[in-house]
């Protein structure tokens, strides 16, 4: 996740450097003199610095003398400054350099130039480099009592980049500098981009902007060249997705969190994975059938000629990897996504009737659990240990006892009887009934995510500051987890590995400062290069001790899975990789597994399904950076991933020097597709107009489908079946409310619905007089042929039947055929 340092001789540094004058003020100057006193970080943040010579707000600083000079003043006191301190002529003489404290940026008055240390672009000294970043790092945090001395300020360690508030946007950098230190989300975002959707979709369809917006927002945060980013595109996306957050008020951060992981769920999901034949190991992991399958894949793009044996390898060693015992048809679940990975859990309540003793289980995905931490709870959790008199007194401040989190997990978790105005209808009896409802964690997800509900809204809205303790290392969900073995499924039980791991440690906290209506949040993460806890306050990065994390008032608490089998495990993988790539076959897995693998206790069977095609190929044309999207492991190490996590059904990928693999299969039907996509363009570019002649109709189609048919035309797969029902009734006639002509339905002539319908199907058929869906219905003619058929088009029988006259040669049985 860190940034590659360039390197340059000294040679090349003398020249070719950045600024001559910047060697000589380091020589002979202290970086943090001034910079890191109280009342000089005081007047910065507060707005309060002003020109030494005028009242001028937020001037610059001169990093020589440490004067306070502004440079928008009429008097021009900087360029007076600088033409009376700085003498070109004298080797000891640099007043050129001066920094602006707001924007954390470094100039040269007489190069005319930004310094930017973290451009590794940029030539700099060691020295200089240093230098520069001591000056920033200083600025970057908040006043210490005891400012640190230069050589102890840490500033090359990625991710710690400061948000520029927008306008009352600090409950979106809080959340986002959260999500930023999510390990597997960061290396995710920043080693997977090639599973990331395409930019050319991207810029014809705006359901993936939130994803490509994030994706620059993580890239800046660990890979970047700034110490502070101003996230404006990706707020005003998700603005776009909520209303709630569209203009400058404070809102909350843990409905933005929401807002956003949804959203980036449904933009983000893994390639589809067919349903296929898996076979499992000893361990009761799946692994491929087809163990006579092998695929090659190197750096270069030449014809292949394919094998059934492992290239450098054996057919033994083949067999050993894929050696099956029993096969069944394994189905594939919904589309899951790296955030669905990471957060999602399953919630399971139980809710017993207690006229009829019957039971009722719901079960519910979440991404955070809204752990409730007023009197009531606290008396609940401490009632089962039968002390309510020692816990009133308390709450009410008598005692010295503090709530913990685990009083609020075991009163989340505790038997709540639902009666009065509570109770539940219970659907045996009919009738609403005293009953008493149960709730347990089914699935623990990987990362997480506790909303202390310090927010009360009732009578008298208020909020709840009572001090939460909560474990920085080692919280044992394990008490507040459904147990595996009631009323269990057998075959879920013996599969779900989720709760194989049951303790977390904390990597970040979300915490709000002040009352209900407003406010203030900060962020405080764990950065995981060097393990060291750090305060985000907008644009300010400030490091800090475990001990001042464990008092902090927390609102979100964001947790990761411990396991020091798992970290062992990792360790010597890592090594032997690292030690076997000159003596073993290499092999190919996918990087979205081995991502689950270095930051998830249950990475779940090894898959090559992201990138290799049905025919057990790799598509080319649909993946052209494909060698990015795998990791190159030797056969040792690609066999104990086998051994230990199974395989659901991708065949072995192994290296070779004749090149990539390209599916004969993919190969023709892309290029059948690809004429599809020309024919299909430049016949609606014939028939399509923008105004209709009397006597004809508009034929309304969903602006959706239409999008869709766009990115198929930009090289994207095919659209579905046209759908209308998310203008208009299932008969065409009753329009919904609130449809906008452009953003829900948009009009063609007969002649495009005709050639769309007859190549898509669908409907239902939608015509008008005038462009507008609330004007009065035309009804097709008794004769009109149209097919009111809403199942799923098989595009691939269209694209090799009724686009194409000429058939396809007969292909080979064996179901592969490579070039």
């Amino acid at each position: 996740m860190g940034q590659q340092t360039i390197e340059y001789t000294s040679s090349e540094i003398s020249r070719k450097v950045a600024c001559p004058h910047l060697n000589r003020i380091i020589k002979t100057d202290a970086p943090l003199a001034k910079i890191d006193s109280s009342n000089f970080k005081k007047q910065v943040a507060t707005g309060t610095l002003r020109c030494d010579r005028c009242d001028t707000k937020i001037p610059r600083l001169w990093s020589r003398c440490r004067s306070v000079i502004c440079s928008t003043s009429t008097r021009t006191h900087m360029r007076d400054h600088f033409d009376m301190a700085h003498k070109e002529n004298r080797a000891d003489s640099c007043h050129c350099i001066y920094v602006n404290p707001r924007t954390l940026t470094i100039w040269c008055y007489t190069c005319g130039k930004e310094l930017n240390p973290f451009d590794q672009t940029e030539l700099f000294s060691l020295e200089a480099r240093a230098y520069l970043k001591a000056i920033i790092r200083s600025l970057q945090g908040k006043r210490h009592k005891q400012p640190p001395a230069a050589d102890k300020i840490i500033t090359d360690i990625p991710g710690l980049v400061g948000l520029k508030n927008l306008g009352n946007t600090c409950y979106m950098n809080a959340a986002l500098q959260a999500l930023s230190n999510t390990p597997a989300l960061a290396d995710y975002f920043n080693y997977c981009e090639s599973y990331l959707p395409r930019s050319a979709l991207v810029l014809k369809n705006p359901t993936y902007k939130l994803a490509e917006h994030f994706h620059h927002f993580m890239k800046a945060l660990w890979n970047g060249n700034s110490p502070i980013f101003a996230p404006i595109h990706l707020v005003n996306e998700v603005k776009k997705h909520n209303e709630i957050f569209q203009g400058y008020g404070q809102q909350d951060s843990q409905e933005f969190l929401g807002c956003i992981l949804n959203r980036l769920h449904e933009e983000l999901p893994y390639p589809h994975q067919p349903t296929t034949f898996v076979s499992y190991n000893a361990n009761g992991k799946g692994i491929n059938g087809s163990g006579s399958s092998n695929i090659s894949l190197s750096t270069s793009i030449n014809n292949v000629t394919h094998d059934g044996d492992i290239i450098g390898g054996n057919s033994s060693s083949a067999s050993s990897i894929t050696t099956q015992c029993s096969t069944m048809e394994k189905p594939h679940s919904s589309p899951r996504s790296i955030i669905s990975d990471v957060f999602e859990g399953v919630l399971e309540s139980r809710i017993r009737c207690l006229h009829c003793k019957k039971e009722f289980i719901r079960e519910e995905n979440f991404y955070d659990l809204p752990i409730e931490m007023d009197k009531k709870s606290k008396l609940k959790a401490l009632d089962k240990n039968g002390d309510a008199s020692s816990s009133l007194f308390g709450w009410l401040g008598i005692g010295n006892r503090n709530l913990r989190l685990q009083d609020c997990l075991a009163s989340f978790c505790a038997i709540e009887n639902l009666t009065g105005s509570n109770r539940y209808e219970c659907e045996r009896c009919k009738k609403l009934n005293d009953c008493q409802k149960t709730l347990r964690i089914k699935r623990l997800p990987e990362s997480l995510c506790i909303q202390l509900k310090r927010f009360r809204r009732d009578y008298f809205s208020s909020k709840i500051t009572t001090h939460v303790q909560f474990p920085m290392e080692d919280l044992e969900m394990r008490p507040y987890c459904k147990d595996k073995n009631a009323n269990a499924d057998m075959h879920e039980s013996q599969n779900d590995d989720s709760m194989e791991v049951t303790k977390y440690d904390l990597y970040a906290l979300v915490h709000h400062r002040g009352g209900l209506g407003g406010g203030h949040y900060i962020a405080y993460a764990k950065n995981p290069i060097d393990n060291n806890w750090y305060e985000f306050d907008d644009t300010y990065v400030t490091k800090k001790t475990p001990l001042e994390i464990s008092r902090t008032e927390a609102y979100i608490l964001f947790y990761r899975k411990k396991s020091t089998e798992k970290d062992e495990e990792r360790q010597k993988i890592k090594a032997q990789i690292n030690a076997n790539f000159e003596l073993e076959p290499i092999y190919y897995i996918s990087r979205l597994w081995f991502n689950r693998w270095q930051f998830m206790s249950n990475p779940g069977p090894v898959s090559n399904f992201d990138f290799v095609c049905p025919h057990e190929g790799v598509n080319l044309r649909q993946n052209p950076d494909v060698i990015n999207m795998v990791v190159r492991v030797p056969l040792s190490v690609y066999s104990a991933f086998i051994d230990k996590y199974g395989s659901d059904g991708g065949a072995p990928l192994a290296e070779s020097p004749s090149g990539i693999m390209m599916c004969r299969y993919c190969e023709r039907e892309e290029q059948i597709l690809a004429e599809r996509r020309l024919r299909e363009k430049q016949d609606i570019a014939a028939i399509d107009t923008t105004s209709i002649k009397s006597g004809e109709y508009w034929y309304l189609i969903s602006s959706s489908w239409i999008q869709r048919w766009e990115i198929f035309k930009m090289g994207g797969p095919p659209p579905p079946v046209i759908d209308n029902t998310a203008f208009v009734s299932e008969n065409g006639l009753y329009p919904k409310r609130g449809m906008k002509r452009g953003v829900d339905y948009r009009g063609v002539n007969e002649r495009v619905w005709n050639y769309f319908h007859r190549i898509y199907g669908g409907g239902p058929i939608c015509i008008r007089t005038v462009l507008d869906l609330y004007s009065p219905p035309v009804i097709p003619s008794q004769n009109y042929n149209y097919n009111n058929n809403y199942n799923e088009y098989d595009s691939r029988h269209f694209v090799r039947n009724s686009m194409h006259s000429r058939p396809l040669p007969q292909l080979p049985q064996n179901n592969r055929l490579y070039l």
